[in-house]
C-alpha cells in the first residue's frame, strides 16, 4: 500500500535552523571562492603535483553519490519491487540535489568559472571531461523528466525510469574513467577502475538514501515500517561484498603483472597505506559489514544508521585516496621509455590541505542540502506513511 504524498510543513524551527546552518555553509564557500579568486591558487595546499584536492573530492563524492541515490527509483520502475515505488519522488529529486551541489563546487573549484563557454564552443571529443558535460546534463535532464512524469504523466514513468536507469551508468562510468584511462598516472590506470566507481556509487547512493529517508521521517514525526529500513540494510550488504570483489580484484589483477608490483607496494606500504587500508578498506567496507551483519546492531536501525553514515565517510575517503596518492606517485610521463631531466624526475608529491579548500568544498553539501530540504517542503516527494506490503517480511536478517 502507498499512501498519499504530502509536503512537510516546514515550519519549525528546527527546520529553519537547518536552513539557516545549510545557508552558512554555501556563503563561507561563496567567500572561500573570491578569496581564491583573488589571491590565486597558492592560498591553497595544490601545487604542480597535485592539482585536484579538497574541493574536487567533494565535488566527485557528491556526484557519485547522486547517481547511486536513483537507486529506490530504479529498484521500482525497472525491477518491479513495488515496496520501493513510494520513494521513487524522493529517489529522483535527492539525485537531482547531490547532482547541483557538486556541480556547483567542480564549476566554482576550475578557478575561471566565468571561462566555461569557452569549454562548451571548443570541445576535446578525446577528453573525458567533455564527454561528461553531456553525460552530467542530461542525466539531470533525465531526472527530471522522470520525476515530472511521476506527478502528471504515470504513463511515461517507465519509459523514463528505463533512460534514466542507463544514462546513470554511463555516467559513472564516465566519472571513474577519467581516471581509469590515464596510463601515464599508475595508480589510476585500471579496467576496473569505472567498474568500480559504478559499485561505489551504488553503494554510497543507498546508504545516504538510508540516511536521509529515516531521518526525514522521524524529524517530521511520520511513521516509516522498520522491515523497509531492513530491506534496504541487505541491498546496502550486496553492494559493499561487491565492492570488497572488486577491490580484490583489482589487486590481484595488478599484483599479477611486475609492471605494476611498484606502484602496488607504494600504494599498500606507502605514505598513503593508511588512508587506502583505515579509509577505503575498513571505514568504507569492512566497519560497515561488522556491523550489519551483527545480530544485534544489524537489526537495529541506528545500528544500521551508523553503518550507511561509515559507507558515505568511506565514499570520501575513496575519492580522497584516488585523487590524492593518484597524484601523488611519481608521473611517468612517456611508459616503457626512460626520460631525465632537472624537474621532480622520481619525487612523490605532497599535499596538505587548507581550510579555505575546505570552506569551498562543503559549500556542495550546503547547495544539496538546501535543494533538499526546499524539495520536501514545497513537493509532495515523501509519503505521509512509508508501508510495506500486508504479510510481507524481509528474506534474511543477520
Amino acid at each position: 500500500m502507498i499512501d498519499e504524498f504530502a509536503t512537510i510543513e516546514g515550519r519549525s524551527s528546527g527546520y529553519y535552523t537547518l536552513l539557516a546552518l545549510l545557508g552558512a555553509l554555501v556563503f563561507v564557500s561563496g567567500a572561500a571562492f573570491v578569496y581564491i579568486d583573488i589571491h590565486g591558487h597558492g592560498v591553497t595546499g595544490m601545487s604542480n603535483t597535485v592539482v585536484w584536492g579538497l574541493p574536487h573530492i567533494f565535488a566527485l563524492a557528491l556526484l557519485v553519490m547522486a547517481s547511486g541515490s536513483l537507486n529506490l527509483g530504479s529498484m521500482s520502475t525497472i525491477f518491479a519491487v513495488k515496496r520501493f515505488k513510494q520513494f521513487s519522488r524522493f529517489s529522483a529529486f535527492t539525485a537531482i540535489a547531490l547532482l547541483a551541489g557538486g556541480l556547483a563546487v567542480l564549476a566554482i573549484d576550475l578557478g575561471r568559472p566565468d571561462r566555461m563557454l569557452m569549454l562548451m564552443l571548443h570541445m576535446n571529443f578525446r577528453s573525458m571531461f567533455t564527454w561528461n558535460v553531456f553525460l552530467y546534463s542530461g542525466f539531470t535532464v533525465l531526472c527530471f523528466l522522470y520525476l515530472w512524469s511521476m506527478f502528471q504523466f504515470p504513463q511515461f514513468t517507465k519509459v523514463v525510469g528505463s533512460a534514466a536507469f542507463g544514462w546513470r551508468f554511463m555516467l559513472t562510468t564516465g566519472t571513474g574513467s577519467i581516471f581509469g584511462v590515464v596510463h601515464a598516472r599508475e595508480v589510476f590506470h585500471s579496467a576496473i577502475t569505472a567498474p568500480t566507481f559504478v559499485a561505489i556509487s551504488l553503494t554510497s547512493g543507498t546508504a545516504m538514501s538510508i540516511l536521509l529517508l529515516v531521518s526525514s521521517f522521524h524529524l517530521t514525526g511520520r511513521v516509516m515500517d522498520k522491515r523497509l529500513v531492513y530491506a534496504l540494510r541487505n541491498v546496502l550488504i550486496y553492494f559493499l561484498l561487491l565492492v570488497l570483489y572488486l577491490l580484490i580484484v583489482e589487486k590481484f589483477t595488478k599484483f599479477y603483472s611486475p609492471a605494476f608490483y611498484d606502484v602496488e607496494q607504494w600504494i599498500l606500504m606507502g605514505p598513503y597505506a593508511w588512508l587506502y587500508w583505515g579509509g577505503v578498506v575498513f571505514v568504507g567496507v569492512v566497519a560497515p559489514m561488522i556491523i550489519l551483519f551483527n545480530h544485534r546492531w544489524g537489526n537495529q536501525v541506528g545500528g544500521i544508521m551508523t553503518a550507511a553514515g561509515l559507507v558515505v565517510a568511506g565514499l570520501f575517503l575513496f575519492i580522497g585516496f584516488v585523487l590524492i596518492a593518484g597524484q601523488s606517485y611519481p608521473l611517468n610521463m612517456f611508459p616503457g621509455y626512460e626520460i631525465s631531466s632537472v624537474f621532480q624526475d622520481g619525487l612523490e608529491g605532497s599535499y596538505t590541505p587548507t581550510l579555505v579548500e575546505l570552506c569551498l568544498g562543503v559549500g556542495g553539501i550546503g547547495v544539496s542540502g538546501l535543494i533538499y530540504l526546499l524539495g520536501i517542503r514545497f513537493f509532495r516527494l515523501l509519503p505521509q506513511k512509508a508501508s510495506a506490503p500486508e504479510g510481507w517480511d524481509v528474506a534474511w536478517h543477520p
